[in-house]
């Protein structure tokens, strides 16, 4: 962590690679097909309590020549009117480079646009982007893979759900009284 309170999390990262470098897709001594590039910047929230998420980034590439296909990212309050939590779809389109050319925005690419996946809570996680990487039977996954996929992924929305609560605990307790629990408010 900095001195600033902020922490970067990838792989083989440092402040001459803030990126990092990818990680390679494969169980097997053959050469990996794909590759993901991930980077996570953590920071204390308002509370100076938890720990937050202040942007991901989670990009599929291929794995050979760091091309990207696809890319999940999520800055919170960002600079721009982009949402926070959207993802790039990298490549070729016929039909959305058409649509942009009516648009107006000719000299766009599909990649420039930004496709809202969820927001700040419900945005996707990395087992998501795992999960798909082995329905699609672009990676081949490990015996057991389901189990320990979802039991992250379940840590993640877990960690989701306690933030949601506590930045919106008016409507926690009132779920709460539909389920009939009873409820207390804390003292000022």
């Amino acid at each position: 962590m900095e001195a600033s309170g902020r922490a970067a999390i990838g792989n083989q990262i440092s402040r001459l690679k803030p990126r990092g470098d990818p990680v390679a897709l494969t169980l097997s001594q053959a050469p990996a097909l794909l590759a993901l590039r991930l980077l996570h910047t953590l920071a204390l929230d308002e509370s100076q309590r938890f720990l937050t998420t202040t942007k991901s980034s989670y990009k599929l590439m291929h794995a050979t020549n760091s091309e990207p296909i696809l890319t999940y990212d999520y800055t919170r309050d960002p600079p721009n009117e982009y949402p926070e939590a959207h993802f790039h779809l990298h490549g070729e389109s016929v039909a959305v480079q058409d649509m942009l050319e009516r648009c107006g925005r000719p000299k766009h690419k599909p990649d420039d646009l930004h496709f809202p996946v969820g927001g700040r809570r419900y945005r996707p996680c990395l087992e998501d982007l795992i999960e798909f990487c082995i329905l699609e039977r672009l990676v081949e996954p490990r015996p057991g893979w389901e189990k320990a996929l979802n039991e992250s992924r379940q840590r993640f929305r877990d960690g989701q759900l306690r933030a949601a609560v506590r930045r919106s605990p008016d409507i926690a307790a009132g779920v709460l009284r539909e389920q009939r629990w009873q409820v207390i408010e804390p003292d000022e």
